[in-house]
C-alpha cells in the first residue's frame, strides 16, 4: 500500500528586491512561511504589508510582484521502506524552480497544473536531512521576450501568456494583486507495486428498465513482471449498500467496465428532486490478496444534453424573435435564419437555469477555507439558484466547491481558464501547458454529477461568428480544449466560448449571449434618459439563455466599515466607495460608480444622508434583479435560463456580485431569491401589446394549482380600506410553465394606477405563497405616507433568531440592517401587516468593527 507524507505546514520564505526601489528597507526578508499559501498572506502576518483590502492599501504592496521569492523547507524520512517516491505538488503559483538535495527537478509554468516528480535516488534516508526549495520567477521574467504588448486583452495584455489566475492583473471588481506561492498541498508519496492513477465513472443511458454505468480505469507504475494484479471493484448506493462488483485481472494500463443497474436513483438539480450519491471503490491487490492501492470516485446518476430547436414557423417563439431582432439590430445580424431555442435538460427534463457567475473567493484562494465554500454555496441554494457559472479568468475551484455543489444540487458550467482576449494560439510551449493544464482539469472534474457543461473560454469569441473557421480562439478548441473534451469527457457538452451561438457569437436569438456585452449601451440609458420606462426596458433584455447579466449594487454599511474608515463614509464624493468599485475598461468619462449612483439617484427619492444613499444604491440592484429574472420567467420556454454577473466577490468590493466579499448578501441577492421562488406572481405592462398581464411562473417539474387575488390599493390607506379594483382567480398550470391568468386592456387600468396607486398580485396553493407589487411609474414619484414601520417583536439571541415587523400604512423598500443573514429584506409590507424575518450570524463570521454591535435598525423610504 502506498504511503503518503505531507510536506504543507510551516516554510521558509525569503525574499529578494530587484531594482524597481520599493518594499522594506534592505532588499532582503526572512520569515516564516505557511503552505499552502501565497507570500501576500505570510507578509501580511509578519506584518511587513497591511490589509490589501482596506482602504487603498492594495495599492501599497504593487512591490510584491516584482521581488523574487523562495520557499525552503527540509525534512526528515523515518521509515523509508520500499517503493518509487513521488514528489506531487497540488498548485504553485507560477513560474517555479523546484530542487530537491541541490537537484532541479523542474521549471514550471502553470498554476493550474497538479505537478508530479519521480525522486528515486535523490532522498536522504534515515538520519539524513533533506532540503527542498522552491524559488518562484517574477511574472517580468516568465514573459521575457514574450510579444504580449500588441496583444488584443480587456484591462492588461501581458497576463495572456501567464498560466494563473487572470483577473488579479486588475479587473473591474478587483486591483492588481499578482502573488506567487505553493497555494495548494505538496506531499511526497512512497507508490507501491503500481497505482491507480484515474477512475472515470459515467452514466451511459437511463431508460424504463435501469441505469447503464461506464467505467474507465487507468493504472501505472507496475514494477515486477512476474507479478499478477488484481483489481477488484464495488459499487455502493447512497445508503452504503454494494449494489455491483467485479474482480478483473490486469492485463494493461488501462480496463473499461459497464455495470446495470435496475430502479437506480437519479441525481437531480435543485428544486428538482434530491442529489443522491454512490461510490465506486476501485482496489488494487497483488497475487496474494495484498492491497497495492486504492481509489475512490462519488458520482450521480444522471444525463445531461442542451436542446437548440429551431422557431416553429408561425409560433410565438418565432414573432419574439422578430421582436429582439428588430430591437437588437446592432447586435442581432442573422438574417432570415430561424431563432433556436437553449434549453438544459437533465434526465430529459428541461431545467430552468437561474444564477449567477462564480468568481474566486478571493485574490489568494489559498487561504478560503472549506466552510466558507459551503456557506456561500448553501446561500446561493437557499436563494432558488439552480446553476452557477465559474468563470474563465478566475480558478478552477477545488474539491470543497464541488463537493458542496453535488451534495446541494447546483448545476455548474465551467469556463476553461482564458478571458478576454487574444490568446497566444501559435506559441507551442503555452499550447502545450495549456493541453497539459485542460487533461488535468477534465480529469479531475469530469466525475461530478453538478458540472453540466464546459466553455471554451469566457468572451475570446464573442465578436466571432460559429460559421467563421478563424474566429479568436477558435484554434484552442479545436486544437486543445474541445479536442480533450471529445476524448475524455464526450457526453457533457461542450460550448467553445461563452457566449456562442448565431451569426455573431452574442446572438440573443440563438444560443447564449452575455449582456455584459451591451454594457456600455445599458450605462448611456442609465445617463441619457429619465428612466421613466426602465421597467419595460429591462423586461425586453431577453436572450434564449443569457450567461452574464451585469447588474450592480452596494454592500451594505457594516459590511463598508469592514474596508473603509467612517470618515470614508462621510466623504460626501464617496472617493472611497469608487475606489473600491473599480471601472470598466470602456469608460473613461463615467465610473461605473457614477453609473450606480445616477441610476439610484434616478429611480428612488432625494437621500438626507450619506448612509440612505448607500442603501438606494443597494435598493436599485434588489429592484433591477427581481425584474429581469421575472422577465425571463415570463418568457419560458423562449428563454431557457439567466446567471447574472456575478454571484460572489473576490475582494473587499462594491459593485456587480450578489453576495460581499465577507459573505452577506446585497440587496440584489434578495431581489433575485423573491423572483426565484419555484412559484411567483408577476405583473407586466405592455405598451407594445396593450395591456396589463397577470402571470403565474412555476418552474415545479409538477402540475401546481391555487387562487390569485389581484387589488389596486391607495398607498395612503390605512388597513382594511377598500381595493379601487379587485379580482380573484383559480388557477392551474402544468410543469414549468408561465402563464397571464388574466389580461385586461391599458386603458381599463391606467385609469386607475397613479402615482397614488400600486397593483397588488397574491397568490396561495400548495406551493405556498407569493406576492407581487406593481407601481406603474418610477418608484421616486410614488406617494408615500409615513408608515409607521417598526420592529414589533424579537426573539432569539445574538446568533440567531426571529424579528417581526409591522407597518400602519404601506411601507415601500422595508430593510432590515444589521450584520445577520436574513430570510427576506428589501421587502414592501401592506397596511397592518405583520411579517417575521429570521436572521442568523454566517458561518465563521468577521468579528465585528469598532461601534457596531448586534443591534437589527429597520430603516425604509417613509
Amino acid at each position: 500500500m502506498k504511503r503518503t507524507m505531507m510536506l504543507s505546514g510551516a516554510w521558509q520564505l525569503t525574499g529578494e528586491g530587484g531594482d524597481v526601489g520599493e518594499g522594506p528597507t534592505g532588499g532582503a526578508i526572512a520569515i516564516e512561511a505557511q503552505v499552502p499559501g501565497h507570500v501576500h498572506q505570510d507578509l501580511l502576518g509578519a506584518g511587513l504589508i497591511r490589509d490589501p483590502g482596506y482602504r487603498k492599501q492594495a495599492d501599497e504592496c504593487g512591490w510584491v510582484e516584482h521581488w523574487q521569492w523562495t520557499y525552503r523547507r527540509e525534512f526528515h524520512i523515518d521509515r523509508p521502506g520500499g517503493g518509487r517516491p513521488v514528489l506531487e505538488f497540488d498548485g504553485l503559483d507560477t513560474y517555479a524552480d523546484i530542487y530537491l538535495n541541490g537537484t532541479l527537478l523542474a521549471r514550471t509554468d502553470n498554476m493550474f497544473i497538479r505537478y508530479r516528480f519521480d525522486v528515486s535516488g535523490l532522498l536522504h534516508e534515515g538520519e539524513g536531512s533533506n532540503e527542498l526549495v522552491v524559488r518562484f520567477r517574477t511574472v517580468a521574467d516568465g514573459i521575457a521576450g514574450k510579444p504580449y504588448v500588441d496583444r488584443s486583452a480587456a484591462f492588461t495584455s501581458e497576463r495572456l501568456y501567464v498560466r494563473r489566475m487572470q483577473c488579479t492583473f486588475g479587473w473591474d471588481w478587483v486591483g492588481r494583486l499578482v502573488s506567487y506561492g505553493i497555494w495548494r498541498p505538496v506531499r511526497l508519496v512512497f507508490e507501491d507495486l503500481a497505482v491507480v492513477e484515474d477512475l472515470h465513472v459515467y452514466t451511459k443511458t437511463i431508460d424504463g428498465r435501469g441505469a447503464s454505468i461506464g467505467m474507465a480505469l487507468e493504472t501505472s507504475g507496475c514494477r515486477g513482471d512476474a507479478q499478477t494484479l488484481c483489481l477488484e471493484l464495488k459499487m455502493l448506493d447512497p445508503s452504503g449498500r454494494e449494489v455491483w462488483g467485479c474482480s478483473r485481472q490486469l492485463h494493461s494500463d488501462r480496463l473499461e467496465l459497464a455495470a446495470d443497474l435496475a430502479e437506480p436513483e437519479l441525481w437531480w438539480p435543485a428544486g428538482y428532486g434530491e442529489q443522491p450519491l454512490y461510490r465506486t471503490i476501485a482496489t488494487l491487490v497483488d497475487e496474494t490478496g495484498r492491497v497495492v492501492d486504492v481509489r475512490e470516485c462519488v458520482f450521480g446518476i444522471r444525463t445531461v444534453r442542451i436542446e437548440q430547436l429551431p422557431d416553429r414557423p408561425g409560433s410565438e417563439e418565432e414573432r419574439m424573435t422578430e421582436r429582439l431582432r428588430v430591437a437588437g439590430a446592432e447586435w442581432e445580424r442573422n438574417g432570415d435564419r430561424p431563432g433556436s431555442s437553449f434549453a438544459l435538460l437533465v434526465n430529459g427534463v428541461a431545467i430552468y437555469c437561474k444564477g449567477a457567475n462564480w468568481v474566486p473567493c478571493d485574490p489568494f484562494p489559498s487561504r478560503v477555507p472549506a466552510t466558507h465554500y459551503e456557506h456561500l454555496l448553501r446561500l446561493a441554494r437557499d436563494a432558488g439558484m439552480t446553476m452557477l457559472r465559474c468563470w474563465g479568468g478566475g480558478i478552477y475551484e477545488p474539491e470543497p466547491f464541488w463537493e458542496a455543489c453535488d451534495r446541494l444540487g447546483l448545476l455548474v458550467s465551467q469556463d476553461f481558464m482564458m478571458a478576454c482576449g487574444t490568446y497566444p494560439e501559435e506559441d507551442a510551449q503555452w499550447m502545450a501547458s495549456l493541453a497539459a493544464e485542460s487533461e488535468g482539469v477534465i480529469r479531475a472534474l469530469r466525475n461530478h454529477p453538478s458540472l453540466v457543461w464546459w466553455n471554451g473560454d469566457n468572451e475570446n469569441g464573442m465578436s466571432g461568428n460559429e460559421d467563421d473557421p478563424a474566429y479568436i480562439g477558435r484554434a484552442i478548441t479545436e486544437r486543445v480544449t474541445g479536442r480533450l473534451c471529445a476524448e475524455l469527457d464526450p457526453l457533457r457538452p461542450f460550448l467553445p466560448t461563452s457566449p456562442y451561438g448565431g451569426a455573431t457569437n452574442n446572438s440573443f436569438t440563438i444560443g447564449t449571449a452575455h449582456y455584459t456585452g451591451a454594457l456600455l449601451e445599458m450605462i448611456d440609458v442609465f445617463r441619457k434618459t429619465d428612466l421613466r420606462d426602465y421597467q419595460a426596458y429591462f423586461a425586453g433584455l431577453l436572450s434564449r439563455f443569457c450567461p452574464e447579466f451585469p447588474m450592480f449594487g452596494t454592500p451594505e454599511l457594516h459590511t463598508l466599515r469592514r474596508f473603509m474608515s467612517e470618515e470614508d463614509l462621510g466623504d460626501p464624493a464617496l472617493d472611497m466607495l469608487e475606489y473600491h468599485t473599480k471601472n470598466h475598461p470602456g469608460l473613461v468619462d463615467f465610473s461605473l460608480f457614477r453609473a450606480l449612483r445616477t441610476l439610484a439617484d434616478k429611480l428612488t427619492p432625494p437621500s438626507v444622508s450619506i448612509a440612505e444613499q448607500i442603501q438606494k444604491m443597494s435598493y436599485v440592484q434588489h429592484e433591477l434583479t427581481r425584474l429581469i429574472v421575472e422577465s425571463y420567467r415570463r418568457h419560458r420556454p423562449y428563454t431557457g435560463g439567466i446567471l447574472f454577473w456575478m454571484y460572489n466577490d473576490c475582494w473587499p468590493a462594491s459593485g456587480w456580485s450578489l453576495v460581499d466579499y465577507y459573505g452577506y448578501p446585497k440587496g440584489g441577492y434578495y431581489g433575485f431569491k423573491q423572483a426565484a421562488r419555484p412559484v411567483i406572481a408577476s405583473i407586466e405592462r405592455s405598451e407594445a401589446d396593450g395591456r396589463y398581464a397577470f402571470w403565474v411562473c412555476s418552474d415545479l417539474p409538477y402540475q401546481v394549482s391555487g387562487t390569485a387575488k389581484l387589488r389596486i390599493l391607495q398607498l395612503d390607506d390605512a388597513a382594511g380600506a377598500d381595493a379601487a379594483w379587485e379580482r380573484k382567480i383559480d388557477f392551474g398550470l402544468g410543469p414549468g410553465t408561465s402563464s397571464a391568468i388574466l389580461t385586461e386592456p391599458l386603458e381599463a387600468l391606467d385609469a386607475l394606477m397613479d402615482d397614488h396607486r400600486i397593483a397588488v398580485m397574491d397568490i396561495a396553493g400548495a406551493f405556498g405563497d407569493a406576492r407581487c407589487i406593481y407601481y406603474a411609474g418610477i418608484p421616486a414619484d410614488m406617494k408615500l405616507p409615513l408608515s409607521g414601520a417598526r420592529i414589533a417583536a424579537r426573539i432569539g439571541d445574538d446568533e440567531q433568531g426571529e424579528v417581526t415587523v409591522v407597518a400602519d400604512r404601506y411601507a415601500k423598500a422595508v430593510q432590515l440592517h444589521g450584520a445577520y443573514l436574513f430570510s427576506d429584506n428589501y421587502f414592501d409590507l401592506l397596511p397592518g401587516e405583520r411579517r417575521t424575518i429570521g436572521y442568523r450570524k454566517p458561518p465563521a463570521a468577521e468579528p465585528l468593527m469598532s461601534g457596531e454591535d448586534h443591534a437589527i435598525e429597520l430603516l425604509s423610504w417613509n
